[in-house]
């Protein structure tokens, strides 16, 4: 997967600090696939030259967000501190997590609320199914948001100039024969989405993976998440998700929006 960096482009303000922007492209070059690196793998995946690439390394460092093992960087856990300030923020991640749990030993899927990030969904709370070899939803985990049900589903429900600016910027690269390949199929696909007021996703993002969704409102009546079911497209049919698992969902839905109109 490809290093996902902050966009930086554009107009900056006089107040913008690139020194912070360069740290935290530091720490976000560490994934699953590079969970240790050199200075010299850190400064390709960053774009940096060596010097400032070990500048901000050896700073995140003396602050505990990093390790250094010799050669070899690594993260801390300290990091998930910075993703801790967010969720305590977030009403709806401390109030969605009973509805999730509920949803889990049910359906005994996994599920997961999702929110929209620039031109990802990101998993904020979920619930997985302890059964083995079951598809597994991280918290922090991102996916695109043409191919997420998560993010169809807040896409159609999103005013037409807001839905566009987030499209003007995502790239079309489908991940499986299934998946959508341009933005007239998938404009197609969410004004059905929209009249349905839900997402169903089939094989698009990992062949043999299906998955559902449906909004969460605010107050104001405005969609501000959305909860999905991940399930196996070898147990679970189509007609299934929609008999079975749809009234599950909006059921936790319509209880979690009630809690955050309260």
């Amino acid at each position: 997967m490809a290093l996902k960096k902050l966009d930086t482009d554009g107009e900056k303000s006089r107040d913008f600090v690139g020194s912070l922007v360069h740290g935290l492209n530091v720490i976000m070059a560490f994934d699953a696939n590079h969970a240790q690196m050199t200075l010299s793998e850190v400064a390709e995946r960053t774009g940096m030259n060596r010097a400032g690439a070990r500048r901000y390394l050896l700073t995140l460092a003396q602050l505990g967000f990093i390790r250094q093992d010799e050669r070899q960087f690594r993260l801390t856990a300290k990091v998930m501190e910075l993703g801790y300030a967010y969720l305590s923020s977030v009403p709806i991640t401390t109030i969605a997590q009973p509805y999730l749990d509920s949803i889990r030993d049910t359906t005994g899927e996994s599920v997961a609320v999702a929110v929209i990030d620039g031109i990802d969904v990101v998993h904020i709370v979920s619930a997985n199914s302890t059964r083995l070899m079951s598809p597994t939803l991280t918290v922090g985990r991102r996916f695109s948001v043409v191919y997420a049900s998560a993010g169809r589903v807040l896409l159609s429900l999103k005013p037409e100039e807001e839905r566009d600016l987030i499209l003007d910027k995502v790239e079309f690269a489908p991940l499986t024969d299934r998946s959508i390949t341009s933005r007239q199929q998938l404009l197609k696909e969410l004004a059905q989405v929209r009249r349905q007021r839900y997402a169903l996703v089939d094989q698009e993002i990992e062949v043999g993976a299906r998955s559902l969704a449906v909004p969460v409102f605010n107050k104001a009546g405005q969609p501000v998440a959305a909860i999905n079911v991940l399930t196996s497209a070898a147990t679970i049919s189509k007609k299934q998700l929609v008999n079975d698992y749809l009234p599950v969902l909006w059921d936790a839905a319509q209880e979690i929006t009630r809690s955050l109109v309260n």
